[in-house]
């Protein structure tokens, strides 16, 4: 099993044959990396194009089935391939650990990676490379927060944590953009949720930033089929959503090793786009 950007990256000697493989035959989570089938050129210019991708590191459909994203100083692992109570298939773009000074001590709080609408992401990215938008990892953290697609963080705990020390963290950075938008309800919301907590080691939080400006929260005692559950919480409110990822993916992360991750990972996405802008018809799109 293939871990970390590296699962981006897996490589097959490409097929020597240049016969056309039926549209049909690709399988839905290639459609949500790669672009819709049917728009696919055939022949060996499609698979010229598809052994670029993986060369440059794409992820092809039978990797996803089965890999992981390990994060490097927890060592937790995360699939690549995600399903959500809403939202299409998601990819994981990257991952990095929680660290906190204890006694001048770092220690490990939790892990976390985000997770993204990989199809739709990926053709926003094209839309602002097109553009000149972007020069260093925070234009491309910055785009992923704009994107117009659910996306989600979720975390492990990797230690046993109260639910208002984990909270608390949270609501320092955000309680500032949340005065000056006069929006502190939806803080204490968010609060109050945690407060009673326990979140011991192995505990899953999942928060997610939809596309109507809801956050909503899960959390989960350990690995759950995410796409049967309802959340636990709702919040309707711009300013929390893109706050909190702010937290994590802003100029002041307080991930800031999961930040080069995660705009690698953005990268790789928009590579994807350029191989399906390459292999429609007339090579544009």
């Amino acid at each position: 099993m293939q871990t970390g950007l590296a699962a981006f990256g897996a490589a097959t000697a490409p097929s020597r044959m240049c016969a056309p493989r039926p549209a049909a035959a690709a399988s839905r989570a290639e459609a949500a990396f790669l672009g819709s089938t049917v728009q696919l050129a055939r022949g060996c210019q499609r698979q010229q194009l598809r052994a670029a991708a993986r060369r440059r590191g794409c992820l092809m459909p039978a990797q996803a089935s089965i890999l992981t994203y390990k994060e490097a100083a927890s060592g937790t692992e995360f699939p690549m391939v995600e399903k959500l109570w809403l939202g299409d298939e998601m990819r994981c773009v990257g991952a990095g650990c929680r660290s906190k000074k204890v006694a001048f001590i770092g220690v490990k709080v939790y892990a976390v990676a985000l997770y993204v609408e990989a199809e739709k992401m990926a053709r926003e990215l094209g839309v602002r490379n097109r553009g000149g938008f972007f020069e260093g990892d925070d234009d491309f953290c910055q785009a992923l927060i704009d994107g117009g697609c659910v996306k989600a963080l979720q975390l492990v705990l990797v230690r046993d944590v109260e639910g208002a020390q984990f909270v608390e963290a949270l609501e320092e950075a955000l309680a500032p953009r949340m005065r000056l938008m006069g929006d502190t309800s939806s803080l204490d919301k968010f609060k109050a949720f945690f407060l009673d907590k326990k979140l011991t080691k192995g505990t899953n939080v999942v928060l997610m930033y939809r596309t109507d400006a809801t956050l909503d929260v899960a959390v989960r005692p350990g690995p759950v089929d995410w796409s049967t559950i309802v959340a636990d919480l709702s919040i309707s409110s711009a300013g929390l959503c893109r706050g909190l990822f702010e937290i994590y993916l802003g100029s002041t992360s307080v991930v800031p090793d999961a930040k080069k991750q995660w705009a690698e990972g953005a990268r790789k996405l928009l590579d994807s786009d350029d191989v399906r802008r390459q292999t429609r018809k007339g090579g544009s799109g």
